[in-house]
Formats: C-alpha cells, structure tokens, sequence
C-alpha cells in the first residue's frame, strides 16, 4: 500500500505518519507540505490513498483533491482537518473518507477498512495473520495446505517465538493426546512437516522454518505476521491479551501472549 499525505504543519505530519505506522505497519508513507509537491508525487508514483489537510496556503485540499481527481482517479482520497465545515463539499468529490485532526487510530483504521476503491493492505511475500484466525498469506492470497494440521503446526511453531519445540510436545498440540506416542502417529507427523516445509520451498519460502534432529522452530527474522509486529511496535511487551487469537485452536487459549510483559 502506497500512502501520500499532505499537510503544510510538521506536527501534524508527524502524527499522522506515527498513526499510520500503527494501523498499516507495511505501508510506504510520503508526506509533502503544500500542493505543489503533492502534484509533482502524483506525478511520479501511484498512491492507493491521499490524506490531504484542508485549509493550506495556497491550493487547499479540496482544491488538490480536484487535481489528484483528475491525475488519478484510481487514488483514494481522505480529508484531514480541525473542523467539520467543509465534509459537505469533500463528499461532493466522492471522498473516501473524512478525519478530524488530530488524527485517531481508530479513525484511520476505519477509514482505510472502508475505502471506496478498497486496497490490499497486506505485505507482498509471506505474511501470517495471528490475530482472530490463523491464516497465512502470499502476496496477499490465502496458502492452501494439502493437510490442516501442517497449518496447525506453522502455526504453533509461530506462538512459540523461536524457541524449539521437540516432536513429542508438537504431536501432544496436534493431537491432543500425548500419551499414545505410537510409531504410526510419529510418521503422520513426518509427512505433515513435509507438507509444511514443501508448501513454504514452494513459496521460495523454506527459511521459514527450522528442523534440527528432534527439534522445531520457526526462524523468528525471516516470520512477518502481525502478532510480531504487534510486539515490535509495544517494545515487547504485550500485556494480558484477552482478544482473539489463532482462534480455531484450542491450545490458543493458554498462549503465553495472555501474560506476556517483558
């Protein structure tokens, strides 16, 4: 997702780059002061969406937005402003959407969800998404495994940070019952991490995931999903979760995320 925002005050730009940081953590932001460089963007490059402050020196924002109307029409456009006199013109234009400053998490969110020309916000590559369910994604398209519990294992392997698992505890997780054990179980579970390691090489995604003798774990820097970015934007702190998390499985519910503060 390509974002341009224009605004003539530094400290409004700042917050709004700070504020989009937290909602589309992937996105590419420019910000510009004044219309003119705003065009000269325009010109240059292809933005998804355009946060434009209205009252500026010179061409304000409704008059900018006619132009990028004109320039790009595939360009969502959202007005940023202290006050709510000119909603009225900008939905005139067909406006994706209408913020008062100082710009909100949760607005932004809001308005970015409901876009008039909605736009992909996931990261290209491989990207996992841990919050409500598990799902994992390529270029933003769904990965199919030829067995869901290969899924259920990346997964696990996720929740776990890094740290090594052994192939007891991974067939305790995937089926529950631990103390069966038995040989037929231990090669069902050979063909599921090959299911796992051959859906990601596929992907050219192999440095995902690690498998040394009777231990494994995911390669935490080569993982983008958004429980890590959630992690990385808190400082690692991430204090009695009680949201939705990898909510179809059942050993979720007693994640360490639901405690973790360190």
């Amino acid at each position: 997702m390509n974002i341009l925002i224009v605004d003539d005050e530094a400290a409004e730009r700042k917050n709004l780059i700070n504020v989009l940081k937290n909602v589309v953590p992937h996105a590419e932001v420019t910000a510009v002061g004044n219309a003119t460089a705003a065009v000269d963007q325009i010109a240059e490059s292809n933005y998804d969406i355009a946060f434009l402050d209205v009252e500026m020196p010179g061409r304000n924002g409704i008059q900018l937005a006619k132009e990028i109307v004109e320039m790009s029409p595939q360009t969502n456009i959202v007005m940023v402003t202290a006050y709510d006199r000119y909603a009225m013109e900008a939905h005139r234009l067909f406006v994706s959407g209408y913020i008062l400053k100082p710009a909100m998490e949760d607005e932004v969110d809001k308005v970015i969800k409901n876009l008039r020309r909605p736009v992909d916000t996931l990261p290209k590559g491989l990207y996992l998404r841990c919050f409500g369910n598990f799902e994992v994604f390529y270029n933003g398209n769904i990965v199919h495994f030829h067995r869901k519990r290969a899924k259920e294992m990346l997964a696990y392997l996720v929740d776990r940070r890094g740290a090594g698992v052994t192939g007891k505890e991974l067939r305790a997780v995937l089926w529950e019952d631990a103390a069966e054990n038995t040989e037929r179980q231990r090669d069902y579970m050979q063909k599921i991490w090959y299911d796992l390691r051959n859906t990601l090489a596929d992907l050219g995604c192999d440095d995902v995931v690690i498998h040394s003798g009777n231990v494994f774990a995911v390669n935490v820097p080569n993982v983008k999903c958004d429980y890590y970015d959630a992690m990385a934007r808190k400082g690692g702190k991430i204090s009695g979760y009680t949201g939705e998390y990898m909510s179809q499985y059942s050993w979720a519910e007693d994640s360490d995320i639901r405690s973790l503060d360190y």
